[in-house]
């Protein structure tokens, strides 16, 4: 049979040496099986050549999808590599080939969220109804939003919508055309119409939400022309089970791993450096331990401080002194007390709120007399931050010049457990946990390794790399003296401390590139990152430190 008249793929030939583990794969895993293929690999493993191979004896059109363009790229090329003709592999949309290689964003386009927009307003009414508004006071504040701050008006309902949309498309899969854009749309018509029945789904622990929906509806409109799908998932890192909505899209797709290849398979045939693992617990610092200990109050004085503003008292007194709809009762010789009786029956519990945090920022203010004493018991922690709330949504997210005082505020209360949305505030993360996490003792542990490596036979000969989760995360507790956790702070570290500092620390990030002070000038026509650090050592193989700071952000040159 010639390659004009044989089954797609079926004369795709490898000629090398498949490693021990991948012939393993192959032979466990046989072809024309009734369900999906799982496969968890580490990095380095070979995932690209054994996906291709498992598409490739099947003898079917297949579709590879990626995550990123560089990935997609990837897999062009060792297509081109097992195919006889190059024109039988492509990454044109346009121009399927016997395979083709795109990425999952290309499939998974939605198209215009206007049908969405009412049903995200009406959404959004109802979360602020939940934390304490009226609906038709609600109702108006959106519609002042959408004026004062339209920026932020269309973010929320761009996040809305989106959510909308995952939770049709999760109901109705069926119908999921109807909020994909008619190019995702029509791709995917030409996809099952060019006989594509393999598709492979590379780092595969991506399909959690809406990507995961959007695979599982191409592999419906598949099993609509009468043939099984077969979907092939490929991945180093098993998604996380704590959401189990997205987890349950994800093993509804793929079921169970088939195969996992361990680790050290990987490093035996010397596709993998041999490492070993090593653990170093730290303690929280004096002013974190503190903060530990005086969370509670802290988060008291740092909301009394952010109320005590003439902004926010002059908001306090606009609360507690309302002007009315009715001309009569809204008139200048309407009292105080008349009022802050119309305030009280309007809202009573913000109101009384109000007047707590009044009495605790301003106690001389004439407003704290006229409210009758019974009502003003122990400004809570809860008091400050129902006013908070209110506060900052009425006069700090309409306002596109109060921008930095709205992300200090969200930021501060992250710090405290607290996450300040545009529905109000509501309980995240325990603030002890978050302190732990992001604690300065992991950067100054990364040191401290450091250090003990380089005093190490092997001192001379030691290139390292910190990685981290975050180039700059969380806020300061409070205290003024803290910088935020991540890369920019653990590197600051480094740079300063002198023995690391011989290392010649090199920051990079994708928006950063920083050196340390005393570093030599470096040629501008080397690449960034480690090949300026190679410019400056030896060349001859050394062992790699990599230290892991968990969720605590650390440094990276």
């Amino acid at each position: 049979m010639d390659s004009a008249t044989a089954a797609p793929l079926s004369t795709w030939r490898f000629s090398g040496t498949l490693r021990t583990y991948q012939a393993e794969v192959l032979e466990r895993l046989t072809p024309g099986g009734d369900g999906p293929l799982h496969i968890v690999a580490p990095p380095g493993s070979g995932k690209t050549l054994l996906g291709l191979l498992l598409a490739a004896r099947e003898g079917h059109r297949a579709l590879v999808l990626s995550p990123t363009v560089t990935i997609r790229q990837q897999w062009l090329r060792s297509a081109a590599d097992l195919a006889p003709q190059r024109a039988s592999v492509s990454d044109d949309p346009e121009r399927l080939g016997d395979l083709t290689a795109l990425t999952y964003q290309l499939l998974s386009v939605t198209g215009d969220g206007s049908p969405f927009d009412d049903l995200a307003r009406a959404l959004w009414i109802d979360e602020l109804v939940a934390n304490g508004r009226g609906e038709a006071e609600a109702a108006t504040w959106l519609a002042e939003l959408a004026v004062d701050n339209a920026g932020r008006y269309r973010s929320g309902l761009r996040s809305r919508t989106r959510r909308l949309r995952s939770q049709f498309a999760r109901q109705r899969p069926e119908e999921l055309a109807r909020v994909l854009h008619p190019n995702a749309v029509a791709l995917i018509d030409r996809i099952v119409a060019a006989g594509v029945r393999t598709v492979v789904l590379d780092e595969c622990h991506h399909l959690l939400d809406h990507w995961a929906i959007v695979v599982a509806y191409l592999t419906g409109r598949i099993r609509e022309t009468g043939v099984e799908p077969l979907l092939i998932g490929l991945t180093a890192t098993l998604p996380s089970p704590d959401d189990e909505t997205e987890f349950e899209n994800y093993s509804q797709l793929l079921g169970e791993v088939d195969y996992e290849v361990p680790t050290p398979a990987v490093v035996k045939e010397g596709h993998l450096a041999p490492y070993r693992d090593h653990v170093l617990f730290t303690e929280p610092t004096p002013a974190e331990a503190a903060f530990i200990r005086r969370h509670e109050s802290l988060l008291h004085d740092l909301i009394a401080q952010v109320l005590s503003t003439p902004d926010a008292v002059a908001y306090l007194e606009a609360q507690l002194q309302p002007v009315g709809t009715d001309p009569e009762a809204a008139s200048e010789d309407e009292s105080a007390l008349a009022r802050l009786d119309r305030a009280f029956s309007s809202d009573f519990a913000l109101t009384r709120a109000c007047g707590l945090v009044l009495r605790e920022v301003v106690p001389q203010h004439p407003l704290v007399a006229a409210i009758p004493p019974v009502l003003l018991d122990r400004c809570t922690t809860d008091d400050l931050l129902t006013v908070l709330a209110r506060f900052a949504q009425t006069r700090l997210l309409a306002d596109p010049a109060a921008e930095h005082q709205w992300e200090y505020v969200r930021r501060a209360l992250a710090d405290f457990g607290y996450a300040l949305t545009d529905r109000g505030i509501r309980r995240g993360r325990d603030p002890v946990e978050t302190t732990l996490a992001f604690s300065a003792s992991k950067d100054q542990a990364a040191v401290e390794i450091l250090h003990r490596e380089l005093s190490g036979a092997d001192g001379e000969r030691i290139r390292a790399v910190v990685v981290t989760d975050f180039v700059e995360h969380g806020n300061t507790r409070g205290l003024a003296d803290d910088a935020p956790a991540g890369a920019l702070r653990t590197f600051d570290l480094l740079a300063v401390d002198a023995v690391t500092a011989q290392l010649h620390p090199v920051l990079l990030t994708a928006r950063h590139l920083r050196v340390a002070p005393t570093t030599p000038r470096v040629s501008r026509t080397r690449s960034r990152g480690s090949s300026m650090h190679r410019s400056r050592r030896s060349t001859a193989s050394v062992p790699s430190v990599i230290c892991r700071h968990g969720a605590s952000a650390a440094g990276a040159w």
